[in-house]
């Protein structure tokens, strides 16, 4: 049996289970509303079961909560950011405003990031891209991309083929990632913020199978044994 949360829900359990596990109230607000997006857009591997692994991290010493990043500008239209083996979400909302800036002007920007936990969809950042009327495709170490249309509401997978149906599993049960026998995080990944104004943007989002919209109001399903495990991780 499973319980029914609404948005703010879902952000809120995700805060005070981060605020538990001794992060800092402003990181634990970014990182919540990250995990929140994802678990509603359906992408569970970097929802809570994500938040479960993150927290477990946290534990073992390999996720640094209170970890600053470090943000280059190696070109006009390269953004690096080294996340210093902390939350993902949090290095790129630190560097989010310079990705924006370097897109409006130059039409295309790029992030790159380091030494981060696992970045999943990077839902928060992509939703703050388009409510900044961008477009935003998303690459993680691993191979999984996403991407998101100006003023869209939901990040979209781009799998296709065979593939499809074993990220769905994957999804379901991810790949254990929070052993306390590794080092500290290192996952990496790239943002690129496209100006649909710019006319290689353009013919580009023509091309992708996104679609528009916003997170279901009837509210997002999450199993009580998962929550128990975060709780008690």
């Amino acid at each position: 049996m499973k319980e029914t949360f609404q948005m703010s829900d879902l952000q809120m359990l995700a805060r005070d289970c981060l605020t538990r596990a001794g992060v800092s109230a402003h990181v634990a607000g970014i990182v919540a509303r990250d995990v929140a997006l994802s678990e509603a857009t359906g992408r569970a591997d970097c929802g809570f079961a994500g938040l479960l692994r993150d927290i477990r991290l946290i534990r073992y010493g390999r996720l640094s909560p209170d970890a600053t990043a470090v943000i280059s500008n190696p070109a006009p239209s390269v953004i690096e950011v080294d996340a210093a083996h902390g939350f993902a979400a949090a290095a790129l909302a630190q560097s989010l405003p310079a990705l924006v800036d370097a897109a409006r002007a130059q039409g295309v920007a790029m992030l790159h990031l380091t030494r981060a936990s696992n970045p999943g969809a990077m839902a928060g950042a992509m939703a703050e891209l388009a409510a900044s009327d961008l477009a935003a495709l998303g690459l993680g170490s691993k191979g999984q991309a996403f991407a998101i249309r100006p003023q869209a509401g939901v990040v979209t997978a781009l799998d296709s083929g065979a593939d499809t149906a074993l990220s769905a599993l994957l999804s379901e049960a991810p790949p254990i990632e929070d052993s306390p026998l590794d080092g500290p995080v290192e996952a990496s990944g790239w943002l690129t913020a496209l100006d649909p104004g710019v006319t290689a943007a353009a013919e580009l989002l023509r091309h992708l199978p996104l679609k528009r919209g916003m997170i279901a109001p009837t509210g997002v399903s999450l199993a009580p044994e998962l929550l128990a495990q975060i709780v008690n991780a």
